[in-house]
C-alpha cells in the first residue's frame, strides 16, 4: 500500500459545508494504483454537522489480469508422444479471451518446434463451455495451475484425440464479475454486501473490454455516511472484485471525484 499527500478543495455556508476531494495517482509517485492511502492537511470538520460522501466520477483502466504468474494459472500442458513426456508452456501475463488463448498457445507449440494445428480450443456461445480439438498423438493435461478453471475443466482433466467439451462453463473472467470501488472514507455500517459491511462506495460491471479506460460520471450519486469525526487526516483507496477480493491494476492510473456534505443539524 502506497501512502501519497493530496489536496482538497472547500465551501460553507451558514447551513451546509461542500468539500471536493480530487484523487489522482497520475504523476505520483505510487506503485500500486490499485491500494494506496492519502495523507490530508488537517481538515477540520465540525461537530455541529452532518457528514456524508458521494464518488461522483472515477476513470479507471481495465488492465488487471486473467492469466498471470500472480495468479498461478499460466501454465499449459501437452504432449506430442501420447502422454509419455510432456512440455509446459509458460502463457505470457495478460488478459485473455478464448480465441488469444488459442492463437497465443498455437504460437507457443510452433515456437518450440511442434505442430500448431494438432491443438485448438475454441470457445462454444450456445454451451458457454470450450471445445478442444487434438489430432494424432498430441495429449493435454490439466495439473496445478489453475488454467482449467478459466477454460472450464476439471484438475487432472486428460485429454486425448478428438474434440473434448469441458465439463464445466467457461470461467474467462476468473470470477471477477463486478469491479467495487472501496474507500475508508464511508462508514461501513451503512453499506452490506451480502452479511458482510463493506467499505464499497460504487460497484460497476464493465462495459468495454480489458485495455480499455472505464469512466463514468455518476448520474444520481448515492451519499453514505462519513467515516471520520472532528477532522478528516487520512483515507485509503483500494479496487477489488464483487467478493472483497483485491485486483491488480498493475500500474495503470486512477482517478477518483467525491463530493462531501456536511449539513447543520437543526
Amino acid at each position: 500500500m502506497n501512502i501519497i499527500i493530496y489536496y482538497y478543495n472547500i465551501m460553507s455556508s451558514n447551513h451546509k459545508q461542500s468539500l471536493l476531494l480530487n484523487v489522482s495517482t497520475t504523476n505520483l509517485n505510487v506503485t500500486d494504483t490499485s491500494d494506496f492511502e492519502i495523507i490530508y492537511p488537517s481538515i477540520a470538520l465540525d461537530e455541529g454537522y452532518d457528514y456524508t460522501i458521494a464518488l461522483r466520477s472515477y476513470s479507471l483502466w481495465y488492465s488487471w489480469r486473467n492469466i498471470s504468474a500472480e495468479l498461478g494459472n499460466n501454465e499449459f500442458r501437452y504432449s506430442t508422444d501420447g502422454g509419455l513426456t510432456f512440455t509446459i508452456l509458460t502463457i505470457p501475463d495478460g488478459n485473455y479471451g478464448i480465441a488469444d488463448i488459442n492463437t497465443t498457445i498455437k504460437n507457443l507449440v510452433e515456437a518450440n518446434g511442434d505442430d500448431k494445428a494438432n491443438i485448438s480450443i475454441v470457445g462454444n456461445y450456445s454451451t458457454l463451455k470450450v471445445d478442444i480439438t487434438l489430432i494424432g498423438s498430441y495429449v493435454v493435461r490439466f495439473l496445478a495451475g489453475g488454467l482449467q478453471n478459466i477454460l472450464g475443466f476439471n484438475l487432472f482433466d486428460e485429454l486425448t484425440a478428438g474434440t473434448t467439451s469441458s465439463s464445466n462453463k467457461v470461467n474467462i473472467t476468473n470470477d471477477v464479475d463486478a469491479i467495487a470501488i472501496h474507500t475508508t472514507l464511508i462508514d461501513p455500517r451503512s453499506n452490506l454486501v451480502n452479511d458482510r459491511f463493506s467499505t464499497c462506495i460504487h460497484q460497476f460491471v464493465p462495459t468495454s473490454g480489458p485495455g480499455s479506460n472505464l469512466a463514468q460520471t455518476i448520474p444520481d450519486p448515492v451519499y453514505l455516511p462519513l467515516n471520520v469525526s472532528g477532522g478528516l487526516n487520512r483515507a485509503r483507496f483500494s479496487i477489488k472484485d464483487q467478493n472483497g477480493n483485491a485486483l491488480n491494476m498493475n500500474g495503470e492510473t486512477a482517478t477518483y471525484s467525491f463530493h462531501i456534505l456536511g449539513v447543520k443539524r437543526t
